[in-house]
């Protein structure tokens, strides 16, 4: 039984999608899985069949593209309507991106220009025919519906989406088994739970050959889930109800679980905003590991998630610095702000010690760097890492203290062209944004 998936495209670049057809061969052991039931740009199914669907049909469904027109919001409320889960596919669905610099104006100003005053029009009027109306501003995909999952990046990297629709539609090959890890670990008699350490045996499949609780080490459910949980599941069921006082040990066994037990994508721009696994239990394919889990393991499984979602301050979130492999303290010292377009840095410096503003200290992490490796400053697409302060202060607050910056923090900020352009370019319209 194939799990049916819906795209539907916003005022967009289609870079989002072309970043998931880049996958190519990548794509064979996932669309067999797939259902594909609205795609406007690959399949010819009409709008008109997306409306006369059943409501909640649709188990994924993705948006791509900033919500610019009045088309374009009728079109995020269907994709709700008919979406059990709905994936904010993309920086322009996640926090507006570029297109969200136009709040800065007026709609009229913007119409004006767009049709009227740029260099390369040629016909100098405003079109009325085959246009949708505009909004007024751009809004999130988030201010209109509930959003499950946000996929931030312009566009996200290929491997990004595809572990995220693995993740989602529960393809990864687990050997669910019948028995939990329990029925085969050494110390079941002086068992890790009664001690106070989370150890997730009770409801991972049985077969690991490794069995780190002969090592006094917890199970971290590398099998995944078992067909049927152990009598201690319900005593972890209890301990995921109190995180608030774990170890710094249990923590970590926390983020290894939720990884290995869920194929969870972590760390790679993909974030949860509501219990995905209480809707994929409702309605994913049944075949799946996702849809199949005991109750009890849903609901352990749900707490961890949900525990992370209400505790941002729950584990320091990795920028774009911790994956770039330029030397920080390096040789290199930033004595002005240089535009991109000047000069050409060497590619063993940190970008920002030779005098350019890389956003990749207050960016978060899942790309992988891919700009810095080729020699072009990060300006910040995968969202920052704290939201609802002012990007431009803490930007020079926290590059004064950990870089080469000959510069005071005012010297700095004066130096820059446009301030909202650069430390705001792919979140201004987030309402979680600070100006």
């Amino acid at each position: 039984m194939a799990v049916k998936v819906a795209f539907m495209q916003l005022s967009d670049c289609w870079g989002c999608h072309q970043s998931l057809l880049n996958a190519h061969l990548g794509l064979l052991p996932v669309l067999p899985a797939l259902e594909i039931v609205y795609w406007p740009a690959v399949v010819d199914f009409k709008h008109d069949s997306l409306k006369a669907r059943e409501d909640g049909s649709i188990l994924v469904g993705f948006i791509e593209g900033a919500i610019r027109t009045k088309e374009d919001y009728e079109n995020v409320k269907l994709m709700r309507q008919k979406c059990a889960l709905i994936i904010a596919f993309g920086s322009c669905s996640c926090y507006g991106n570029v297109a969200g610099l136009a709040n800065q104006w007026d709609i009229e100003e913007c119409i004006k220009r767009k049709f009227m005053e740029v260099e390369s029009a040629t016909d100098q009027t405003i079109p009325t025919q085959h246009v949708p109306p505009f909004q007024d501003k751009i809004v999130n995909v988030d201010e209109v519906i509930n959003v499950d999952v946000y996929m931030a990046g312009c566009p996200p990297k290929t491997e990004q989406i595809i572990s995220s629709v693995v993740f989602l539609l529960g393809q990864k090959p687990f050997p669910m088994n019948d028995l939990a890890f329990c029925n085969d670990c050494a110390i079941k008699d002086s068992c890790l739970l009664d001690a106070g350490t989370l150890c997730f045996g009770p409801i991972t499949s049985i077969g690991c050959s490794l069995k780190c609780t002969s090592d006094r080490k917890p199970c971290v459910g590398c099998f995944g889930p078992a067909k049927t949980v152990d009598s201690r599941a319900e005593k972890l069921n209890n301990m995921t109800k109190n995180l608030g006082s774990i170890s710094s040990g249990d923590k970590k066994n926390l983020y290894e679980f939720l990884t290995l037990f869920l194929n969870i994508p972590l760390m790679a721009g993909f974030d949860l905003a509501g219990d995905i696994l209480k809707q994929i239990k409702k309605r994913g394919a049944p075949e799946t590991p996702l849809a199949n889990m005991p109750p009890t393991t849903t609901e352990i499984s749900g707490s961890l998630m949900s525990f992370l979602r209400d505790n941002p301050e729950f584990t320091e979130i990795s920028n774009v610095c911790d994956t770039c492999p330029r030397i920080i303290g390096s040789k290199s010292t930033m004595t002005r702000v240089k535009r991109d377009y000047e000069g050409l840095p060497n590619m063993d410096d940190c970008l920002i010690e030779q005098g350019y503003i890389c956003m990749g200290p207050v960016t978060r992490a899942g790309c992988g760097g891919l700009c810095i490796k080729v020699n072009t400053p990060c300006s910040g697409c995968y969202g920052q890492t704290e939201w609802g302060v002012n990007q431009a202060e803490r930007f020079a607050d926290t590059v004064l203290k950990g870089f080469n910056v000959s510069l005071s923090k005012q010297e700095l900020l004066a130096q820059v062209k446009d301030p909202i352009g650069t430390f705001e370019k792919f979140t201004l319209a987030s309402r979680k944004g600070g100006v």
